[in-house]
């Protein structure tokens, strides 16, 4: 008798257990769960429900193929993270609005662009192979290749932008090698005269200026090209703002380079949303400071 009462009296013990494990078991997790990306910074505070995850990315050159090869790449980690966080929140409809950089223009079925030798059809015919996740090309082309209309995905770049960075880049990269190389205690005094000359001509000036005077005119030259290559990269930054302005969605991810984190990021607050900026896994931050950097070798 005794037995048969413990047994009534812990029967809604039972019962209030089982209700609590079956809750718990289909409550989400919060978004993002899978993915384990480092918050490294927010917007202020804002009313608006909008928000924007600033996902900073460490990807190949569009143009290095990895399509058919075997070789491993260090910014595997970072994109396949990438990826596996966009993924997620297609899946979870938690994530109505995925913009990308370097291209411009939706991204659907009819996206005709290729990147590392991949393009929207060669990705749809893998993408339910194992290591899909693991392919290193744009990663929201990817996320679109496999979930189709359910990712609404936009490149929101400004192609004749990208180019005149990279223009700018090059000439700074050039000017720079220039201003080291005449500042190179022990240099032979024919590689001088050669590299004195080189540069003279492209500044369109005598031979024969005397070589402080050269040294001081690709210095110039230097800070004219580094300002007008952050400026390619601020005008780039605008043009993904408006994109996010002129769509609607309660979450968003930006897929871009970490040098363009800080001016979004003012940009985006200023836009009055809200965001985070995520590091994934395996990221690299020397393209951040590559400013600085350049800055740093005038001093």
């Amino acid at each position: 008798m005794r037995l048969l009462l413990c047994i009534i009296l812990a029967l809604p013990s039972i019962a209030m257990a089982k209700s609590r494990h079956k809750a718990a078991a289909t409550t989400k997790k919060p978004f993002p769960s899978k993915a384990h990306l480092t918050k490294v910074g927010s917007c202020a505070t804002t009313e608006s429900p909008k928000k924007v995850y600033v996902l900073k990315q460490w990807h190949l050159a569009p143009t290095t193929a990895t399509k058919g090869f075997k070789e491993k790449y260090p910014q595997e980690k970072n994109q396949t993270a990438i990826y596996q966080f966009m993924e997620e929140g297609v899946k979870r409809q938690e994530l109505q609005l995925i913009v990308s950089e370097g291209c411009e223009g939706p991204i659907n079925s009819e996206f005709k662009p290729s990147f590392n030798g991949w393009d929207y059809s060669s990705l749809k015919a893998q993408s339910l192979q194992k290591g899909f996740d693991k392919i290193i090309t744009l990663a929201p082309l990817k996320v679109v290749a496999k979930y189709g209309d359910k990712a609404n995905a936009i490149c929101g770049d400004n192609e004749a932008l990208i180019q005149d960075g990279n223009l700018h880049l090059s000439n700074l990269r050039g000017w720079m090698g220039f201003y080291m190389r005449l500042r190179e205690p022990g240099v032979d005094a024919e590689k001088v005269k050669l590299y004195s000359e080189s540069a003279a001509d492209l500044l369109k000036i005598p031979r024969d200026t005397p070589l402080d005077k050269l040294v001081v005119q690709i210095k110039d030259k230097i800070k004219e090209e580094l300002e007008a290559f952050r400026k390619s990269l601020h005008d780039r930054d605008d043009a993904f703002v408006k994109v996010l302005s002129e769509h609607e969605f309660s979450k968003a991810a930006v897929v871009i380079g970490g040098l363009h984190a800080d001016d979004l990021k003012e940009k985006i607050e200023k836009a009055g949303l809200n965001c985070e900026i995520l590091e994934p896994p395996g990221y690299q931050h020397e393209s951040e400071t590559l400013i600085q950097d350049f800055q740093k070798a005038l001093n």
